[in-house]
C-alpha cells in the first residue's frame, strides 16, 4: 500500500510514470501497477492516458462474464456511470 500511495504522489498525475514507479517497486508488480494505474487514470480521465496504453486494446473488453462479451471498454464505463447516477440521491 505504501508502493501504491507514494507511486500515486511521486506521479505528479502522470499515468505512465506512476505505473513505472509502482512496478520498478518489485514486490507484487501486476497488481501494484494496476492499483496505481486506476487511481492515477480516474484522476486524469481517459483523456489523460496515453494513447500507447489505450490504443493496443482497440476499446474492447474482453469478459469472463458470459453473454457480455465483447464489449467496448467506453461502453462498459458508460453503463457503469448511468448506474452510480441512479444511485446517486
Amino acid at each position: 500500500a505504501v508502493l501504491c500511495a507514494l507511486a500515486v504522489l511521486l506521479s505528479r498525475g502522470d499515468f505512465h510514470h506512476g505505473i513505472t514507479l509502482a512496478v520498478m517497486g518489485g514486490l507484487d508488480t501486476d497488481c501494484n501497477g494496476a492499483t496505481v494505474g486506476s487511481i492515477v487514470g480516474a484522476i486524469q480521465g481517459a483523456q489523460g492516458i496515453p494513447p500507447a496504453w489505450t490504443a493496443p486494446l482497440n476499446d474492447t473488453l474482453r469478459s469472463g462474464i458470459a453473454d457480455y462479451h465483447p464489449i467496448g471498454i467506453s461502453t462498459c464505463a458508460a453503463q457503469t456511470m448511468e448506474l452510480v447516477a441512479q444511485r446517486l440521491p
